[in-house]
């Protein structure tokens, strides 16, 4: 009765305009796709933490990334040479080769120095100044030797350098005369060849000089010695260095401070042009150069 007498009064309703079952759908929808979205968001951010993990195990907190491991360096040239005379060619190679060495180890001991002319004998003729000296042999190796004036700082005097046999063989025997002590009983007068120990037997030495010696060995273990021989007469300074080289050789470098020839070779200053240590540098730079 109630239902009837208010429809009466309002009348049959229009038709909804709005679609409720669609917005309900399209709600349901949208909510499926919040909870994919969720759900792929979730997967992506699990992705990223897991390789910010893995970068994190892989280098340590408060390490430095380990640098590149360098390649190992090539082997170095072996720049050394041999001393060889059996023919005319290669004796006069080694000897170029060891005018290069003398005149390049000069240079970087001391640097400004000037070669200059002194004569090897009295009336040889004039050469020119600043020349290298050549190295004269023979066409053998048993005695090769080369040397010329030096200047350096104001002072001069000869510098030399000579390769000879460390020991010597008598003629006609088999035997090296230095196989056996040439200062032990029985043995030669005269050394037979270098004699190594600084310290000298008795009577042996020459009195007018004052004599100093140090042995040592070269980079390469070579077998050195050095010397200083003071004049008390004539104020004359002589450094010797000696190196005892493979195959039977041994290599010699000495400067004095006495320019000229035999009798006439006079003092050119108190010192010699280079200090013993200075011909010690320039001795093992060129022995260490000569192969065995």
């Amino acid at each position: 009765m109630g239902h009837q007498l208010f429809d009466e009064l309002i009348g049959t309703p229009p038709p909804a305009r709005v679609d409720v079952g669609g917005i309900i759908r399209r709600g349901r929808r949208a909510s499926a796709a919040r909870r994919l979205g969720g759900s792929l968001a979730a997967v992506l951010a699990l992705a990223v933490v897991g390789s910010v993990g893995v970068g994190v195990r892989d280098q340590e907190p408060g390490r430095a990334p380990a640098p590149p491991v360098a390649a190992p360096p090539s082997p170095t040239a072996d720049t050394r040479f041999r001393l060889v005379f059996d023919t005319k060619e290669s004796a006069e190679a080694s000897a170029r080769r060891l005018s290069r060495e003398f005149d390049a180890a000069l240079r970087e001991v001391a640097p400004g120095s000037k070669w200059f002319w002194i004569p090897d004998y009295v009336g040889e003729p004039r050469k020119p100044d600043g020349q290298p000296p050549r190295f004269t042999h023979n066409g053998s190796e048993d005695l090769v030797h080369g040397g010329s004036g030096v200047s350096y700082r104001g002072r001069k005097g000869p510098l030399g350098v000579s390769i000879s046999p460390d020991v010597f063989e008598p003629h006609g025997s088999g035997e090296p005369t230095g196989s056996r002590d040439a200062f032990a009983p029985g043995g030669s007068a005269q050394p037979s060849g270098h004699h190594w120990p600084c310290e000298l037997p008795p009577g042996h030495g020459d009195t007018r000089y004052h004599r100093v010696c140090a042995e040592g060995t070269t980079p390469s273990g070579l077998r050195m010695k050095v010397e200083t021989l003071t004049g008390k007469r004539d104020g004359s300074v002589q450094h010797i260095v000696s190196i005892q080289l493979p195959g039977n050789r041994a290599f010699s470098a000495n400067v004095s401070n006495m320019v000229g020839v035999d009798e006439q070779a006079v003092r050119a200053q108190p010192e010699a042009p280079l200090s013993a240590e200075q011909l010690r540098a320039i001795a093992v730079r060129i022995a260490e150069q000569i192969k065995a």
